[in-house]
């Protein structure tokens, strides 16, 4: 059940929903680009026409592709040979996989959890049985105890293993990572304790460190790779490794052909990334934060232009040209991971909020200490200042800001966004003319919700679709 090559396409339209992404201005595409451009202005706009006409809109059926995987493995684990060892072990594996996969379902096919638990969720189909019947749509509190049930199932069978066998970096998910989802799942439950729990045991009882940018090298635009690759084993931060860097990349970095003139009136043509990182993001770093220099990727530099003017939006990967600074995303290589730097932010926001609503003191230090455990190492020695934070508003603003920062362009920051209360979002999209065009996602607007793919439909007729944007 590890990943692969063929993972579908599950991050397909996340890179692009959120704050963190922005539109370059006064860029003019050919028009054999058409088809390009409408498929990243529908994601980009949230468009209500999404399921009709964007071409890798089903994530569904992907996701439920592997539920499927996972099902027939606990349904025929029996009918094979192998030790009791063997068995929970890939039992473990097929659980942990299901309960992360209905999670990435329901938070994009649901209401957020925090918004109204009881609404409509996703069908739960825990067998590999197929069946001629309808299967209704489970409310989101359902497909959550499920998960919470998969996870602690597969936490239990991995407990049952030798300790070499617990937390195997072999492409593998492994009894840490089920930690680590624990607490995300319990974080976006708003079960603060509990996410506090899974969280440090992630963060104490393993060998996972976080990486100290200090001893990473500047981006020069005179080696290669320019810029690391942070989704290898040889990070200390990976806990798992998972899906492609095609999927993830696929939509942030769409070049699009664009004719220029220069003075003379001489055309010339080239291509250019329309998604850029939004200014928001960018001012969200500090001066002094290594994040702004490592995390965004400078889209062009050279020693007549030392100074970049636009960012791309994805990072994270090496980038191996010189002069012309571009990704060469590819298939089979690794495009997102799960890593120890989220269960110290899952722990400083769980701890925050515990302070919040129980106003004792050893949260509020807790909170400050696992956000300045992973900011020092961010900073160089000379300019970093640890926080001192008491005031619970700005603690937990700060802490969510510091998530933003630090797992940007990492398939967190839509969903967190829909947690923290499905606050408005403006795009602007630049027609070809150079005129903005205003997109906005009102506060609780539907469009923070998908619509479920017409395909669901044609196998499923117990289903109900979500409601339009207006």
């Amino acid at each position: 059940m590890g990943p692969g090559f063929n993972d579908g396409r599950f991050f397909s339209v996340l890179g692009i929903f959120d704050d963190d992404v922005s539109i370059r201005p006064n860029w003019k595409a050919e028009s054999s680009e058409e088809e390009k451009i409408k498929q990243i202005r529908l994601a980009y706009s949230w468009s209500k026409d999404m399921k009709d006409q964007f071409n890798n809109y089903n994530i569904y059926a992907e996701v439920y592709k592997k539920i499927l995987g996972c099902n027939a493995v606990l349904d025929y684990i029996n009918d094979v040979q192998g030790s009791e060892q063997i068995k929970n072990k890939v039992m473990a594996q097929a659980l942990a996989l299901r309960g992360y996969f209905y999670f990435h379902l329901v938070n994009l096919y649901g209401t957020p959890y925090s918004a109204d638990k009881n609404a409509l969720g996703v069908p739960l189909k825990l067998t590999s049985e197929m069946g001629t019947n309808g299967l209704p749509r489970n409310t989101v509190k359902e497909v959550y105890e499920q998960i919470i049930r998969d996870l602690l199932e597969a936490e239990r069978l991995f407990k049952s293993l030798s300790a070499s066998e617990q937390n195997l970096r072999d492409n593998r998910i492994n009894l840490p990572c089920t930690q680590l989802l624990l607490s995300r799942i319990y974080l976006y439950m708003e079960e603060w304790e509990k996410s506090l729990i899974y969280a440090e045991e992630v963060i104490n009882k393993y060998d996972y460190a976080i990486l100290d940018l200090n001893t990473i090298p500047l981006p020069d635009s005179k080696t290669s790779p320019i810029y690391m690759n942070y989704y290898t084993w040889s990070n200390p931060e990976i806990i798992f490794l998972f899906g492609n860097q095609a999927d993830v990349c696929e939509l942030p970095l769409t070049r699009i052909l664009c004719t220029e003139k220069d003075e003379a009136g001489k055309v010339s043509y080239r291509s250019y990334l329309p998604i850029v990182v939004s200014d928001s993001l960018i001012h969200a770093f500090d001066h002094n934060d290594l994040r702004k220099i490592h995390y965004l990727v400078w889209e062009e530099i050279s020693n007549d232009n030392p100074t970049p003017v636009y960012r791309q939006a994805t990072s994270k990967f090496d980038v191996q040209y010189q002069y012309k600074i571009e990704y060469r995303y590819e298939r089979g290589v690794w495009g997102t991971a799960f890593k120890i730097t989220e269960a110290y932010l899952n722990a400083a926001e769980a701890a925050a909020m515990l302070y919040k609503e129980i106003n004792r003191s050893e949260y509020l230090v807790k909170a400050q200490a696992f956000v300045n455990s992973l900011r020092i190492k961010r900073f160089a020695p000379t300019t970093y200042k640890p926080i001192s934070i008491s005031d619970t508003k700005k603690l937990v603003s700060f802490i969510r800001d510091e998530r933003r920062r630090e797992l940007c362009f990492e398939n967190h920051r839509w969903f967190d966004l829909r947690r923290y209360g499905m606050e408005k979002i403006k795009h602007i999209w630049y027609d070809t003319s150079g005129e903005p065009i205003e997109y906005i996602l009102e506060k609780n607007d539907p469009g923070f919700t998908l619509q479920l793919p017409n395909e669901a439909f044609d196998h499923n007729s117990s289903l109900v679709q979500n409601e339009t944007r207006k």
